[in-house]
């Protein structure tokens, strides 16, 4: 085995008191962060010592899923099967302790400091949540620090996900943003919805403010998707329209969606094979190849999709179509065209027709009685207006945001204030 690998299965043995565990098998994945960080991680699968292991396809109860940077020597996840831990010296938390010690606790795991860099976002018995951030100002895209113990204080789960930025990354202004600046934005954010109620297997009308963000200086809207897309990630809006179908079958190609790399690839510590950016001719031969997959899938289509963004995802451009006409709900079919990253060739595709269908007979939505005007005059108080740092990907830094969002709707057709997470 190569002597680094070697180094950090000893290295994770210990960190994580896994005496009572042996390394069962191991593999190397290639991780691509929102702003096309790469990383190298070396995935270990520790099984208990006294187990009996018969089924292959299931990891027995209180295996060790453990993630590491092999570059940096950071864990990234460690997962032990059903909440169970056989490691020694597992004792995590005390009943009396508060959430100081898994502080502390996280601070050493990660290398990063409390307020400065993540902030406490969620807690409940057993599990506590925190999101990057600088200053006590949260940051987007989103990072996560996840933290799990089970009953008897044995940690159970860890993960970091997303980018924690340092404080010169930052782009620093006073706030600005007062109520009656936000307004405008947020009555333009407010739309009608039709959310599937399941029990009632029936589409429910609800008017409901979409989260985005305000830029500080200028006041543009930034949408939440496209904040949380890679990098990579080009918005677009073309409907696509051709005169005549092309006479030409499309045979499904296979593509490889796995991120698993051999070593020797990991040690190069290369950086992700997802170009950047889509230029302008990257844009044009997908628009152009995607319109063609069009012609011969969906011959009668013309001019009922409309390309919404492009991307690199996997060593593939992915292009995203949508229905040019589309209603309310807030499920809409989707077509994934997956093209060639050198040639841009379709060379298959994902549609989420299935999904819809298991909505089919669902009962229709009842017409609103409620004009939008009016649920907004009742969402206005409830408007919620924080300030936020938005990576911005031409000046490559961190610029001051305020990120609209509103836990309420409104019933289209009684008129009711409602809790959006009831529904």
């Amino acid at each position: 085995m190569n002597e680094k690998l070697e180094e950090i299965i000893e290295y994770t043995k210990v960190k994580f008191n896994l005496d009572n565990y042996y390394l069962k098998r191991h593999h190397i994945f290639r991780e691509k962060s929102s702003l096309h960080r790469t990383s190298y991680l070396l995935s270990m699968e520790w099984f208990p010592n006294e187990t009996d292991y018969t089924d292959s396809d299931y990891n027995p109860s209180g295996t060790a899923v453990i993630d590491i940077d092999i570059h940096t020597n950071s864990v990234k996840r460690a997962i032990f099967a059903q909440d169970v831990s056989y490691a020694s010296q597992a004792e995590f938390l005390e009943p009396t302790d508060d959430n100081e010690k898994i502080i502390e606790w996280v601070e050493e795991m990660t290398g990063l400091e409390f307020g400065r860099q993540f902030l406490l976002s969620y807690e409940a018995e057993g599990a506590v949540s925190f999101q990057a951030a600088v200053d006590n100002i949260t940051v987007y895209p989103v990072g996560t620090i996840e933290v799990e113990f089970n009953e008897n204080g044995q940690l159970t789960l860890f993960s970091i996900d997303g980018v924690f930025p340092h404080e010169d990354q930052i782009k620093w202004e006073p706030f600005s943003l007062t109520p009656d600046k936000v307004e405008p934005f947020a009555q333009a954010q407010s739309r009608l919805l039709e959310v599937p109620l399941e029990e009632e297997e029936k589409w429910f009308p609800v008017y409901a403010i979409s989260t985005a963000f305000i830029t500080n200086n200028d006041k543009r809207i930034i949408s939440f998707e496209e904040v949380e897309k890679q990098k990579s990630f080009v918005k677009k809006d073309v409907v696509l329209e051709w005169e005549h179908p092309v006479d030409e079958a499309f045979i499904p190609a296979e593509t490889d969606l796995s991120t698993e790399v051999s070593i020797e690839e990991a040690m190069a510590d290369t950086d992700h094979p997802d170009k950047l950016p889509l230029t302008e001719a990257d844009q044009e031969e997908a628009v152009a190849e995607t319109r063609s997959f069009l012609q011969r899938v969906f011959p009668e289509d013309s001019g009922k999709w409309s390309l919404k963004e492009l991307r690199y995802e996997n060593g593939y451009v992915y292009a995203e179509l949508q229905p040019v006409l589309r209603d309310n709900r807030v499920i809409v079919r989707k077509l994934q065209v997956i093209l060639d990253a050198d040639t841009y060739k379709a060379l298959n595709y994902i549609d989420t027709i299935e999904l819809l269908n298991m909505f089919q007979h669902f009962e229709r939505a009842d017409e609103p009685t409620t004009k939008q005007g009016q649920a907004f005059d009742k969402l206005r108080d409830l408007l919620e207006v924080t300030p936020v740092y938005v990576y911005d990907k031409d000046q490559g830094s961190y610029i001051l945001c305020g990120k609209i969002d509103c836990a309420h709707g409104v019933d289209a057709v009684t008129g009711e204030v409602i809790l959006l997470d009831e529904l």
